[in-house]
């Protein structure tokens, strides 16, 4: 064998141990350092947020239920709040189903949540849904001018009757868009003008104060006395 052979099987040797060693340290780094997670799905991460429940704006509603896939994740207490806590990746939407309580609309689309860590800040996202009132109140200030104790019917029923200044107060409560009849009851009084009189108001989408204001006439003709001379009579 020449020295020029010699040589190259000395070479390659060198190459074959340096390759060896720095294998070794690699897989030595890679153990060190989470190599060995390569290939496996990373953990789910822990996310919390808070959704804000309202029945209307700047008025919380409690006992609402959030659901998901059918699990509830919790309640809303008397502020409105739910601290939720769920885990997933880092941008994952989800869908979460708003379950109010009796007497209020629940909304007809899902709540979508996207799971994200606020930057730069430990405050927690923040979600709002809002579900109205399935009816709403009506307020009504009558002022009945010359109609003194008259009682005023809604649906054939007295809800309040006029002092003796002719003033009354009372409540109407029903569903949104719908036209309420007032009636002011004359049959009492049947000398007042215009007779039983009535007044129509629309319930709109959030409570309400309107006011009923009547003028009535008495059509009631005076009696005419005679007067009679009072002492002596002379008589012809």
């Amino acid at each position: 064998m020449s020295r020029l052979d010699l040589g190259k099987k000395r070479l390659a040797r060198l190459v074959y141990t340096f390759a060896a060693m720095n294998a070794s340290h690699l897989l030595l780094l890679c153990l060190l350092t989470g190599c060995a997670n390569i290939g496996r799905e990373p953990k789910p991460t822990r996310y919390e947020f808070v959704v804000h429940v309202e029945s209307d704006p700047s008025h919380p509603l409690a006992g609402a239920r959030l659901l998901h896939g059918g699990r509830e994740l919790g309640v809303s207490a008397n502020d409105g709040h739910i601290t939720v806590r769920a885990t997933g990746s880092e941008g994952e939407r989800i869908e979460l189903e708003v379950a109010f309580p009796t007497g209020f609309r629940s909304p007809e689309a899902a709540l979508r949540v996207t799971l994200r860590h606020a930057v730069g800040t430990s405050e927690r996202p923040e979600y709002f849904t809002a579900c109205p009132p399935l009816t709403r109140k009506l307020v009504v200030a009558a002022r009945l001018e010359h109609g003194a104790n008259l009682p005023i019917r809604y649906l054939g029923r007295e809800l309040a009757r006029s002092d003796s200044d002719g003033v009354a107060h009372l409540l109407v409560e029903g569903e949104t868009d719908k036209t309420v009849e007032l009636t002011v009851d004359t049959s009492e009084q049947p000398q007042l003008r215009p007779k039983n009189p009535t007044a129509r108001f629309r319930i709109g989408n959030r409570d309400d104060i309107v006011v009923l204001a009547q003028t009535f006439q008495s059509s009631k003709k005076p009696v005419a006395h005679r007067h009679r001379p009072s002492g002596p009579v002379r008589i012809r």
